[in-house]
């Protein structure tokens, strides 16, 4: 039952908000999405995206007409997290310690915003957290066919990020680190997931041809002192509830640094609760000890990872790309509860976590981050244009009954105004690097979109 009421609190919160305001970035989930063929489906992915095309494959049957329909793919793995964390978990903690990190998973601010981003990060974190419960299971000396389930979600998790190569790695490390049998097949079987990208590489080269021609590559600023405090109290407190000053976020980073080292110092100490017997008490602590280095060896080397990307042309140290440490951060936590075996630690930390599920209930209630594109969309409809022309995937998005089309995104080309059908409006938000183009024609702003009828 308090399985199934964690379940209902993780939905609910990712169901409120998938309806909001599209992104830029989900703008070209969209193109995507709902290219008209199989063609068309990987020149977008070409030509617009970084990233694997897993989720964009997803999007492909689905009504893509309201935005709710853009996030599902990511809203339901989001919201599974919770689950499979505690299957993962329960064997080598116990269901109590499972639960109270499948609440924490729930209840995770970022989490919950990124379950209402159609991006494929919660579909990557399901596919991982998956893949770090065989793993265990195989460390615990379970049948080999869990080998099945670990290659199949690994395969899932590359095929939704490409740094999920990160974590294969870093998992499979952490196995060959702890373990005591089977290295060399841990060894090949833990990075033969790997090979399953083989057959994307050409699809894979002829993305980054499309670089600096119809996209750009995300680059974020490498790892430093505030660098890890800005991802470390995002992936904790979420995207909007950090605090907006330096030295808040300070304050707030040297919590959660005093917290890790209570976490370290917990996991130090023997076993908390003991089980009825002498044998059940040996076996859950076999169990334990044999899981947590696991899970807190992967956690390090996938921030280590990350951290060192840069030194490799990589630059991806951002909190998206970290998702992953939310559940293993969970597991920690629950882990260190568990060892300290207080009842006003229990119950202390269960009312947290419901704490927590209701302010972000009520931080994100009815809030919209993005501007409402309906002005622009009656503004232009009534120009009756016989082309649209924008930089944003999002305006492509709104004004999808229009004849338009994503051109000049990220400032990028020569652009389409000199052969576009009259009457042409350009419609371009100032926001997308590059801004909106200058040209002549009569101009208007609504907020941050500018819309000019061309000549």
């Amino acid at each position: 039952m308090v399985l199934a009421a964690i379940l209902v609190v993780a939905a609910v919160l990712r169901v409120e908000g998938i309806g909001a305001h599209l992104s830029d970035a989900e703008g070209y989930s969209y193109l995507v999405g709902s290219a008209p063929s199989a063609g068309a489906f990987l020149r977008r992915l070409a030509a617009y995206e970084n990233t694997p095309p897993l989720f964009y494959l997803l999007l492909t049957p689905l009504p893509l007409g309201h935005t709710a329909w853009l996030r599902v793919p990511a809203a339901v793995p989001g919201a599974l997290i919770p689950l499979a964390l505690f299957a993962a978990l329960r064997r080598p903690l116990g269901p109590r310690a499972a639960l109270l990190a499948a609440g924490m998973a729930a209840v995770a601010p970022f989490a919950v915003s990124y379950s209402d981003y159609s991006r494929g990060f919660m579909l990557e974190g399901l596919a991982c957290v998956i893949a770090l419960w065989a793993m265990l299971r195989l460390a615990d000396g379970a049948s080999p066919r869990w080998w099945w389930v670990y290659l199949g979600a690994s395969v899932l998790a590359l095929y939704s990020e490409y740094l999920a190569v990160i974590f294969v790695v870093a998992l499979t490390l952490s196995a060959l680190a702890w373990g005591r049998r089977r290295r060399l097949t841990t060894a090949a079987l833990g990075l033969l997931p790997l090979a399953a990208l083989l057959p994307w590489l050409g699809q894979f080269e002829r993305g980054q041809d499309a670089l600096h021609h119809t996209k750009i590559s995300p680059t974020f600023p490498g790892p430093s002192p505030s660098s890890l405090r800005d991802v470390a109290v995002r992936l904790v407190l979420g995207e909007h509830g950090a605090g907006a000053t330096p030295g808040v976020r300070w304050l707030e980073f040297i919590a959660l640094l005093a917290v890790l080292g209570w976490v370290v110092v917990a996991l130090r100490r023997g076993a908390g609760s003991q089980p009825a017997t002498a044998t059940a008490a040996a076996t859950a602590t076999a169990t334990a000890t044999a899981a947590l280095p696991v899970i807190a060896t992967t956690g390090a080397l996938v921030l280590a990872g990350h951290a060192l990307a840069p030194l490799f042309g990589f630059e991806i140290f951002n909190e998206r790309y970290l998702t992953v440490l939310i559940p293993i951060g969970a597991a920690l936590l629950s882990a260190a509860v568990a060892r300290a075996n207080a009842r006003w630690l229990w119950r202390g930390a269960a009312v947290l976590v419901a704490a927590a599920g209701v302010a972000v209930f009520v931080q994100r209630y009815g809030r919209e981050y993005q501007p409402n594109l309906a002005p622009v969309r009656t503004a232009v409809a009534a120009l009756h244009p016989r082309a649209v022309l924008t930089n944003s995937a999002v305006v492509a998005y709104y004004l999808r009954r229009l004849p338009v089309d994503v051109d000049r995104p990220f400032g990028l080309g020569p652009g389409l105004e000199r052969t576009c059908a009259q009457p042409c409006v350009i419609v371009d938000d100032s926001r997308v690097p590059g801004g909106a183009r200058p040209g002549p024609g009569r101009a208007l702003m609504i907020g941050p979109f500018g819309i000019r009828l061309a000549r």
